[in-house]
């Protein structure tokens, strides 16, 4: 199966496409970008499949970051997908940004995925990856939803890991404010907290379509387009001023 994967929830605007049959990444375009991802995202699909000398209707399987992210970035992709999926009604997979950014980290026994909201606020999920002494699984397990939590609330998990051993992978665009938060109430930070290096640590297309692997090595049937939904995980400012008047 071929997957093509887009990722527009953060700063980066990425597209990827993963054979899951040859166990390959065909190709990825990612690029760290100032400008609307509604300028950049199709050229970036456009190019990658002409690279790969591919047309999308040799794409089996779309997949999409749905968030928690960028509202307007958000939106975005999903349409960018839902726009060339409708065109052969080929299935669409949405994908937890904080998923696909800990899917790029093996190895670690405690993932923490953040992104930064405002303030002392992050959206957040933990993940792990148990190497065993006779297997090495193919996927992370999730072992939190996403949940947008308080710097405190996410300190306290990351204390307990401290008092039962191990080391804690930190990734996203929140990674390095949320280490700077901990360093300023806590002592303990290099040997128990580490961020992942740049190139693994921002969004990107790549773990986006190795969660949507997953995700079809796991079910039979394949959502459609029209089921793509953004996860905002907290209202948006619009509602928000709704809400008060």
């Amino acid at each position: 199966m071929r997957i093509l994967g887009l990722d527009t929830s953060g700063a980066v605007a990425s597209v990827a496409i993963l054979d899951t049959e040859q166990k390959k990444l065909l190709g990825e375009h990612t690029i760290y970008t100032s400008r609307s991802h509604s300028q950049v995202i199709m050229p970036l699909c456009k190019n990658l499949l002409e690279d790969c000398k591919l047309s999308v209707k040799d794409v089996d399987c779309f997949a999409v970051a749905v968030g928690p992210g960028s509202y307007t970035g958000l939106r975005i992709g999903i349409a960018a997908v839902q726009g060339m999926a409708m065109v052969n009604n080929t299935p669409c997979i949405g994908v937890s940004t904080l998923e696909a950014m800990a899917n790029r980290v093996f190895g670690a026994e405690h993932i923490l995925s953040v992104i930064h909201a405002r303030g002392n606020l992050f959206y957040c999920a933990w993940f792990s990856y148990q190497i065993y002494m006779h297997y090495a699984p193919d996927f992370i397990d999730r072992a939190t939803p996403d949940e947008l939590q308080t710097f405190d609330e996410i300190a306290k998990v990351v204390e307990h890991i401290d008092s039962n051993s191990g080391q804690i992978i930190v990734v996203g665009d929140g990674a390095e404010e949320f280490i700077k938060q901990y360093e300023a109430t806590h002592d303990k930070v290099g040997a128990l907290l580490r961020v992942a290096p740049p190139f693994l640590r921002l969004q990107s297309a790549v773990g986006v379509c190795h969660s949507a692997a997953e995700y079809c090595n796991s079910h039979k049937e394949l959502p459609s387009a029209s089921d793509l939904t953004a996860s905002y995980l907290q209202a948006v400012q619009i509602q928000k001023k709704k809400s008060d008047l």
